[in-house]
């Protein structure tokens, strides 16, 4: 990016003798670093304008191979800020890197890693102003950066942290949780689960769930002061409004930004910002766009191994994987080394190899389900019924589901052992599941399998009463005849059963906390 400072009055010193009015263009600098530049080389006495550009948009993905040309002809600004999902601001600032840095070995020594969970913006601003001994571009990558994080983002983490929870991501999930800790200035050790409905709102800015005590079975990771985080982007802009060596360069990335915050603002008219965000709703524009990026993904992955795919097999694959950028990356990389010396993937290669089966795919649909999660276990209906899953046996499954939740419900009733709500896992796996055992000569079949697998299906059944799991059963017995003779299309049966079901079950279930 080029950026020009137009001196008030001429000088005679500076290269042998300079005419007035003085010019000077700059090159792989910021505004604010190139009026630190001429100060460095003409004095602090002549006083000039600066003539920045107009507020830079904010580029999308399609532009990344633009931006990426002009880095390589060393067009270069001192801050790029990626957001968005997150595998995607990690291979695009990847790519920057490597444009900034074309030879592999240079890069071992000057980029710093930071990641943001952690980061102490004062630190980072300190480096970021240091001159380095080494040659070439001195860049600073921060990771998740919280310094554009605000309280309107709160139910997001909380979404995501639920979402990852219940896919058994304890980690992420308490990552997400920190952030939004962070947010309402609480500590890791907080206790949030009996907090009242106004004070969660207060502290939060959404109406509290009906399900939050799994948030205790969660270690939450990188709580950090809220107040720091707003010092800290005060210390960014301040350092880039005084200057830093001109080959060094801040690449910050983040799943979300406050685009309010006087941070993002500042670096819109000063730097480059990069928008990978991608809808993750369930609507048909969301959802081709979704396939647009993890298309793309599989086809350049397969590209770097000289290698296709056929239609049929890109779209089971597609199907498998879902909206999953790492996961698509991983599998396609996968069949490429199956693949061995064949230059075209074909559908049985997609069936050999990659992971989600049939039974994964009915547990992700029966964990919505229990979770009762309404827009989840549609959406999961949609995609078994669109991996050739017949809807009877979806029925099979629910109705499966729903008798060892039956089981365990009936169990936990039982004041031998005594089972208490809410229960952590180790407690359940050390006292409660022998004492469980000793009880009675062996478990039920519906709950044999590994102590977790128990203890998760225990954790659900506390959030459905005996009639409700009862009339569950009716209902699917229900269903299950108007798909064999109604006549009526299967996908509004199954639909109209969720629809009935779980609402009913979701506005009962307070009375069961």
């Amino acid at each position: 990016m080029r950026y020009t400072a137009v001196l008030s009055r001429g000088v005679d010193h500076v290269h042998g003798g300079v005419p007035d009015p003085l010019t000077v263009t700059g090159l792989s600098l910021s505004g604010y670093t190139l009026l630190s530049a001429v100060k460095n080389v003409i004095g602090d006495s002549l006083k000039f304008n600066c003539a920045y550009p107009e507020v830079m948009p904010i580029y999308q993905k399609k532009d990344v191979s633009r931006l990426l040309a002009a880095i390589k002809k060393d067009e270069v600004n001192s801050v790029y800020l990626l957001f968005g999902e997150r595998f995607l601001c990690r291979d695009v600032a990847d790519k920057i890197i490597a444009a900034l840095l074309p030879d592999e070995g240079q890069r071992a020594s000057n980029v710093r890693e930071i990641d943001g969970d952690r980061e102490n913006p004062g630190t980072t601003m300190n480096l970021l102003k240091s001159y380095s001994l080494f040659p070439g571009h001195q860049v600073f990558r921060v990771t998740d950066t919280r310094l554009f994080l605000s309280k309107n983002m709160a139910k997001s983490f909380w979404v995501k942290a639920e979402k990852l929870f219940s896919e058994k991501k304890f980690d992420l999930a308490g990552r997400q949780l920190g952030k939004m800790f962070s947010l309402a200035g609480l500590k890791a050790d907080d206790e949030i689960s009996s907090l009242a409905a106004g004070r969660w709102k207060t502290l939060f800015g959404f109406a509290k769930p009906q399900e939050v005590n799994w948030v205790k079975k969660v270690e939450l990771s990188a709580v950090s002061d809220n107040n720091s985080q707003s010092q800290g982007a005060e210390i960014v802009e301040n350092v880039f409004r005084s200057g830093i060596p001109p080959r060094n360069i801040l690449i910050l990335t983040a799943e979300a930004v406050d685009k309010r915050k006087k941070l993002f603002k500042f670096i819109k008219k000063t730097g480059v910002i990069i928008d990978l965000a991608v809808d993750s709703g369930a609507t048909a524009a969301a959802r081709r766009n979704q396939d647009n990026v993890v298309r793309e993904l599989i086809i350049r992955t397969l590209r770097d191994f000289q290698k296709k795919i056929e239609p049929r097999a890109m779209q089971l694959l597609m199907e498998r994987v879902g909206f999953h950028p790492v996961a698509a990356v991983n599998e396609t990389e996968k069949l490429a080394l199956y693949a061995a010396d064949s230059e075209m993937i074909v559908s049985a290669d997609v069936e050999a190899i990659t992971g989600r089966t049939r039974e994964e795919a009915l547990f992700e649909f029966t964990e919505a389900f229990a979770g009762g999660n309404l827009a989840a276990a549609l959406g999961s209906l949609d995609r078994l019924r669109e991996n050739g899953i017949h809807s009877l046996m979806i029925v099979a499954g629910l109705r499966n589901f729903i008798r060892k939740l039956l089981v365990a419900s009936s169990i936990l009733r039982q004041s031998r052992p005594a089972y208490s709500r809410n229960m952590s896992y180790p407690v359940f796996q050390k006292t409660y599941l022998p004492q469980l055992k000793e009880s009675r000569d062996e478990l039920p079949p519906a709950l044999s399998g590994h102590p977790y697998v128990v203890y998760k299906t225990f954790f659900q059944a506390e959030k459905f009463s005996l009639a409700q799991l009862k009339q569950g059963l009716a209902l699917l017995l229900e269903t299950e005849l108007e798909i064999k003779s109604s006549g009526i299309r299967d996908n509004i049966v199954l639909e109209n059963f969720l629809f009935g079901f779980m609402m009913e079950r979701n506005k009962n279930y307070k009375n069961l906390s």
